[in-house]
């Protein structure tokens, strides 16, 4: 079986299918883990954690839980006067509320660290997660299965093609070449605040009463996200305590901070214009967006951020995708649902994809048929895995457009995405 992609989804999922005794591969672009900032904090819980902990080696999950934080199990919205104009649990319905429970049990929400999640991921994948592949085409084959081609002129060829891929995604342009993803128009300047050796001395303290907080100036206006990561156990200490030993970098505590703005705000340059600015001229002109009628503990975190650590984003999101044939291709994460990040779902929805997708090939009949060996019959149309994908992508389908569509509207709201 072929994943293409090594973002938390496609590397979940490998791991889920090795658990089901199949011979998986993942294929990334990127040249190593950290060829490119992906970002600095990821807010896991329900659904997420229940696919996570579905495809995840026990150890390795409960490393993951170990190693994040867990703030109060609230989302809060305020404006530019930290005036609060909403509160409300961030508990996903049907899970307990987040933190009572404490570091290194479930439900959350958690507050991870995206590289260290990373590092966890790869763990016990080495061999299997190929760098440096760029997926240029893929075909069907006459006997069921699928060849993936690469830049570098490798290819392979498996029972079952993955699509994780991400908002470009490849595979999603051939198996629908009618999708679409639409720049949400808002764009983001995303970066780190240490917190060092003093912790929390100076930070107000509304930042940790939430796992996130908007400080929103209202829609066509800039806005400020919040999501403190405070490690519950230091993730190099935690990999080493584990038989065998994860080897994790050591990480300190920090606030992720982002300043956003509507694409069409007069201080935003053009995309790939931001993407030239420099660390420090993009500090600059989140500094210009926010003016002396936003509280002055705005402007003093944005005093603290590590320069350094900024790099600008695109939000993107998905059109609505009638349903497809299944067949020996599918897709999960941003590669086929992409979504604003204002709910927090788009990794959670990704991990739930490579739940669902491990679940629904371990219930398929015939065991051998869902392992990836060579000349399964299950590859043939009707065999026991394309009617697995019929399942993982027919449930898909109805949570994904639902976390896409109140991802929408809640951007809307909140701080004026299209």
């Amino acid at each position: 079986m072929i994943i293409v992609g090594a973002g938390p989804g496609g590397l979940a999922l490998a791991h889920g299918l090795r658990g089901l005794g199949a011979d998986v591969t993942v294929h990334e672009r990127d040249a190593h883990p950290d060829a490119r900032p992906q970002g600095y904090r990821v807010q896991l819980d329900e659904p997420g954690l229940t696919g996570l902990e579905r495809c995840l080696p026990a150890p390795l999950f409960r490393l993951c839980l170990a190693t994040a934080g867990a703030p109060p199990a609230r989302v809060s919205v305020r404006n530019r006067r930290l005036d609060t104009l909403a509160d409300r649990s961030a508990a996903r319905p049907g899970s307990a509320a987040g933190s009572a429970a404490g570091p290194g049990s479930a439900p959350g929400p958690y507050a991870v660290d995206r590289p260290t999640l990373r590092r966890i991921l790869l763990s016990g994948l080495a061999h299997r997660v190929h760098h440096g592949a760029r997926l240029v085409d893929w075909a069907y084959r006459a006997d069921g299965r699928v060849t993936a081609r690469f830049a570098d002129g490798r290819s392979a060829t498996a029972d079952l093609l993955v699509g994780a891929d991400g908002v470009n995604s490849v595979v999603r342009r051939i198996l629908l070449p009618g999708a679409r993803v639409e720049d949400a128009g808002l764009r983001l300047v995303y970066g780190r605040i240490p917190l060092g050796a003093a912790g929390r001395a100076g930070i107000p303290d509304w930042v940790f009463d939430s796992v996130f907080t908007v400080v929103t100036g209202g829609p066509g206006h800039p806005h400020l996200g919040l999501g403190p990561v405070e490690f519950a156990t230091r993730p190099d200490a935690a990999g080493a305590a584990l038989t065998p030993p994860v080897a994790l970098s050591p990480a300190g505590d920090y606030i992720a901070c982002m300043v956003g703005a509507p694409a069409g705000h007069p201080a935003m340059p053009p995309f790939e214009e931001l993407r030239r600015l420099t660390p420090s001229a993009l500090h600059g002109l989140a500094l210009r967006m926010m003016g002396a009628d936003w509280h002055p503990d705005v402007h003093g975190l944005l005093a603290r951020w590590d320069t350094n650590s900024l790099f600008p984003l695109r939000i993107s999101t998905a059109g609505p995708v009638p349903a497809w044939e299944p067949g020996p291709v599918t897709l999960i994460g941003d590669a086929i649902h992409a979504m604003s990040p204002v709910l927090a779902m788009g990794a959670n929805t990704a991990l739930r994809d490579a739940g669902e997708l491990t679940r629904a090939l371990a219930d398929a009949s015939g065991a051998s048929d869902v392992s990836g060996s060579s000349g399964s019959s299950a590859a043939g149309p009707g065999g026991a895995l394309v009617a697995a994908v019929r399942v993982y992508e027919e449930r898909m389908r109805e949570y994904a457009s639902a976390a896409v569509a109140d991802s929408r509207r809640t951007g809307q709201q909140r701080v004026g995405q299209r």
